[in-house]
């Protein structure tokens, strides 16, 4: 075609090889992390990256993520969102993950607040109650820090963080529900999944009956 001969000095193969990143996949379980860009500025308008409106933003994000992508569990604290699969999404594809979750993340967030904020992403494989346990260890200790200026250690043993600074846990619990059998024409209970909250303190309790029971 006319016009188009410079088309023929490119070779689908050589450029398609230069997408270094795009076969790395990943299987069995994994964990994506999403970080707000930049939001220790961006959130000056709110006062805080702890703020209760942010917060609840990134939970509500984070709910219609697992559901879209039916993944099981997520933590959210301070400006970050965890999320656990329990099967990688896209094949495992990791390209495709972490900037389809960080955008996701940032979409649905964005609708809740004003101006939008948005995410990175990476992907990791490690015990999910173990790494929530460091994330929030993480998360107490830059707050604390942060209130009084001292080491993790000393600062916690001086204040107290409140409720919002553990985060907020969200598991799916199994539930029973009426239902009615057509074949048998009667009313049976049936069970169901649904997400639910764990916040403040209950967060840590929670992981630690889960980590007993589990060793």
């Amino acid at each position: 075609m006319e016009g188009y001969e410079f088309w023929l000095k490119f070779r689908y193969d050589e450029l398609k090889e230069a997408e270094l990143f795009s076969n790395l996949r990943v299987e069995g379980p994994i964990i994506v992390r999403m970080d707000g860009v930049k939001f220790s500025k961006y959130t000056k308008a709110f006062g805080s990256v702890r703020d209760e409106k942010i917060h609840k933003a990134l939970v509500e994000a984070a709910k219609e993520l697992l559901n879209y992508y039916s993944c099981s569990s997520a933590y959210v604290s301070s400006d970050e969102v965890n999320v656990y699969c329990d099967e990688p999404p896209f094949g495992g594809r990791v390209e495709k993950i972490v900037s389809t979750f960080a955008s996701f993340l940032g979409a649905h967030f964005s609708r809740q607040v004003d101006p939008p904020g948005w995410f990175d992403g990476r992907v990791i494989k490690a015990n999910w109650n173990s790494y929530v346990l460091w994330r929030l260890k993480v998360t107490l200790c830059n707050y604390a820090s942060k209130v009084t200026g001292k080491s993790c250690m000393k600062a916690l043993r001086e204040i107290e963080p409140p409720e919002l600074a553990y985060g907020t846990l969200i598991v799916r619990e199994e539930y029973l529900k009426e239902g009615f059998d057509p074949m048998r024409k009667k009313k049976v209970m049936v069970k169901r999944r649904r997400l639910k909250e764990i916040s403040g303190k209950d967060v840590l309790r929670y992981l630690n009956l889960k980590e007993r029971s589990e060793s």
